[in-house]
This record gives structure tokens, C-alpha cells and sequence, in this order.
């Protein structure tokens, strides 16, 4: 009896040793069969047949690009008469400008800044001399706002202290005619180099013994200009166009006016300028005449002087005229 108990028992214990192998023969290519129970194993394969991919296989995420700053302005606005470039070097102003020319660039003074200009200006032909011993050429700068948009202004106050003789007549001296005006910079992209700006004045004696002396037009003078400037890399184009109206003046006429300079630096405190600029009524044979004139700025230490030469080339009357001016430019 004990040994009947005993071959059973060895028979259980090789049943259950050899019941792994058994069902590893049996089951199907990748499962793995332990004694607890069956885990399926999948291979590569069963990744690459679903959607979805391995997690560790994954390309890592993009990172966003950085932000777009737009470029610097290519021609950045400078202050007038002398001013500091990037560098930290003092640079005299080399735009077409009044004075020393005729035709006046679109630029206005910074809010606050006073630019004076003391000069001195001969007009010379064989029948008449007349010379500006001293021209006072105040303007100041403001920034008001109109619409909501600010306006850079200047505001433009000019008188001159005038002698003049005409043929073999005594010198006459007295106050020449005065200037007031406002010039508007209604427009300026310092990426493309242009500036454009309307410039109303009105022109009038400031006594009525200017008139009589031929100091001064009688009545007033309205001048409505546009100013044109467009910067490039070796120079910078300045172009002017504009109507003179005569009010309370019957024997006056209304004039057309144009100028186009052109102005470079030659050095850092050196710039030279030359210009065409004309006049002429719009009426049947009226007076009309071209001058062409250059000029040059030169800054002496910190302190900033020009002069300029001009003769007419185109005169109705047919006589020669010269003018020459010299002057200094304080900007505080």
C-alpha cells in the first residue's frame, strides 16, 4: 500500500515538470506560457502595421522660429547743421539746403530746437546792386498733433537789414522784406530715403518806407511751395515747386517757381551742393529767369559756416546777374 502511494506520487511530480515543454511545442510562435498564466510578446512588426508609433521612435518637436524684427532704416533721420553719426563722429549736414541755395530742402528742426541763420547776400548785375548786410533766418520746432498723427513744423520768421542802388543813385539803406511761414513734414520713410513737405509763407514790408525805398513789394506775397527730398547712397536730390501770389499789388504778377539740387559730403565736415533754380510769371511775355548756383558747408570746430556763388544762364531781359552769400548756421 505504501509503495502503490509512493509511484503516484512520483508519477504527479513528472507530470506537472514536463507540462512547460509540452505546451511550448503546442502554442503558437510568440506567446510565452509560464505557470501563472499566457503573455502575448509583439515584435516590431505590430507597431509598423498599427497607426501609431513607437513613442521613442518619434522625431523630436520643432522649435518655433524666432521672432521677425524688421531691419534698421537706411537713412535715419539726423539732426540739422552738425550731428553725430553711429560712430560717435561729428558730421555736417550735406542735403540741399536754403541757405546757402535757393532751393530748400523738406527738414524741420526737433521739437524744441532753434536754427538761426546769419547771412549775408549780394545780388549784383551792371544796372543794379542790391546786398542783405545782415539776413536774420529764424525757425523753431514743434511737434503738434492733428488728427491724432504728430506733425513735425517749423515755424519760420526771417527780416533782413538791405542796402541797394540802382545805377549811378545814391545807396539806400533800410528793413528789407520780412518772411513768416510754417513748414509742415507731412511725410518721411527713413527706409526709402524720402521726406516730402508743404512750406506757406506770406512775404510783406514790415513798414510802408521799405516799399518807397524799393526795399520791398508792395502789398504781401503769398509762396506756397512743395519740398521734395530723396536720399541715395553717394548723394542726396532735392526738388522744389512752387506758386507766388501777390495780393494787394495790381501791377503784380503770379510766378511759378522750381529749383533742383543735388548734394553730397566730401568729408566728414565738408559737403558741396550745386542747384538749377528758375522763376517765371505766367502771363505773355513775362520775366522769367535761371540761375544755376552752388554752395558749400564746412563745419570749423563746432560752429557751422557756407557759401555759395550763382549766375543767371536763362534771363529775360537779357542782363547778367550774379549772387554771392556767405553765412553762419547756430542750431541749440
Amino acid at each position: 500500500m505504501t509503495r502503490m502511494i509512493r509511484n503516484i506520487a512520483i508519477a504527479m511530480m513528472c507530470t506537472t515538470a514536463s507540462a512547460p515543454a509540452i505546451a511550448q511545442e503546442v502554442a503558437p510562435r510568440g506567446t510565452v506560457i509560464s505557470q501563472v498564466g499566457v503573455t502575448p510578446v509583439l515584435s516590431g512588426a505590430a507597431y509598423a502595421d498599427g497607426d501609431d508609433q513607437d513613442p521613442q521612435t518619434q522625431p523630436p518637436a520643432t522649435a518655433a522660429p524666432p521672432p521677425m524684427h524688421p531691419p534698421p532704416p537706411l537713412f535715419k533721420k539726423h539732426r540739422r547743421g552738425l550731428y553725430k553719426d553711429a560712430e560717435g563722429y561729428d558730421n555736417v549736414d550735406a542735403t540741399p539746403q536754403s541757405p546757402p541755395l535757393e532751393t530748400d530742402d523738406p527738414g524741420v528742426p526737433d521739437k524744441g530746437e532753434w536754427e538761426i541763420n546769419l547771412i549775408t547776400l549780394a545780388g549784383l548785375s551792371k544796372e543794379a546792386k542790391r546786398v542783405d548786410l545782415l539776413l536774420v533766418d529764424a525757425n523753431y520746432g514743434v511737434l503738434p498733433k492733428i488728427a491724432g498723427h504728430e506733425l513735425p513744423t517749423q515755424v519760420k520768421f526771417e527780416f533782413p537789414v538791405s542796402a541797394a542802388r540802382t545805377g549811378n543813385d545814391p545807396l539806400i539803406f533800410g528793413m528789407g522784406a520780412a518772411k513768416f511761414g510754417l513748414k509742415f513734414n507731412f511725410y518721411r520713410d527713413e527706409h526709402k530715403g524720402l521726406s516730402i513737405s508743404v512750406y506757406p509763407q506770406i512775404e510783406f514790408a514790415l513798414h510802408g518806407g521799405a516799399v518807397e525805398k524799393g526795399l520791398a513789394e508792395p502789398g504781401q506775397t503769398l509762396i506756397l511751395p512743395l519740398l521734395v527730398a530723396k536720399e541715395f547712397h553717394y548723394f542726396t536730390l532735392v526738388a522744389n515747386g512752387g506758386v507766388e501770389k501777390p495780393v494787394h499789388n495790381p501791377e503784380g504778377d503770379v510766378t511759378g517757381t522750381f529749383g533742383v539740387g543735388f548734394g553730397r559730403a566730401i568729408t566728414r565736415k565738408l559737403a558741396a551742393m550745386i542747384e538749377v533754380h528758375g522763376e517765371s510769371a505766367f502771363t505773355p511775355e513775362a520775366d522769367h529767369q535761371v540761375f544755376l548756383n552752388v554752395g558749400v558747408i564746412h563745419a570749423i570746430g563746432n560752429v557751422v559756416v557756407y557759401a555759395n556763388w550763382g549766375h543767371s544762364v536763362i534771363t529775360s531781359d537779357g542782363v547778367s546777374y550774379n549772387q554771392l552769400g556767405f553765412g553762419t548756421k547756430l542750431v541749440f
